[in-house]
């Protein structure tokens, strides 16, 4: 369990790298931190992106850190804690999967758009490193592993 919340830790502090312009891009959250004018920002669908997956970065944290700090208070993750993690990053997944691909419905200028957030290497990290600690903790979920 110890690798699985490493790899669910560790996008929340990779996606700090997309807070500046790096060759990899901005990551998953990275149009949040680069607006010039918040007014606009409210109408771009990138911005609204960023957010969302700022609340699923912090909640997969979150998770994360529980699952070291849990056996230190001599606690057994329960197989519905486990599937809660495995749902919480299939979320994610899928929702990267809609934004990069058609688009989720976001207030725009003009009503309501469509429009899908860029592809960069920065985010593929951040979703590629969630995807592993799922499937770890699916591994340990059937296994009965504690650590």
């Amino acid at each position: 369990m110890r690798r699985a919340a490493l790899f669910l830790i560790l996008p929340f502090f990779l996606q700090l790298l997309g807070l500046g312009d790096t060759p990899l891009g901005g990551g998953l959250c990275g149009e949040v931190f680069r607006v010039q004018d918040p007014a606009f920002a409210l109408r771009t669908p990138g911005f609204w992106y960023g957010l969302l997956f700022m609340v699923l970065l912090a909640l997969q944290l979150g998770y994360g850190l529980s699952l070291l700090l849990l056996p230190l208070l001599e606690v057994r993750p329960g197989k519905g804690w486990v599937r809660a993690g495995r749902y919480l990053v299939g979320t994610l997944f899928l929702l990267f999967l809609l934004t990069r691909t058609t688009g989720l419905p976001t207030p725009g200028p003009g009503g309501w758009t469509l429009e899908p957030a860029p592809l960069d290497p920065l985010s593929l990290l951040l979703v590629g490193l969630s995807l592993a600690g799922g499937l770890l903790l699916k591994e340990n979920g059937e296994h009965g592993a504690a650590s």
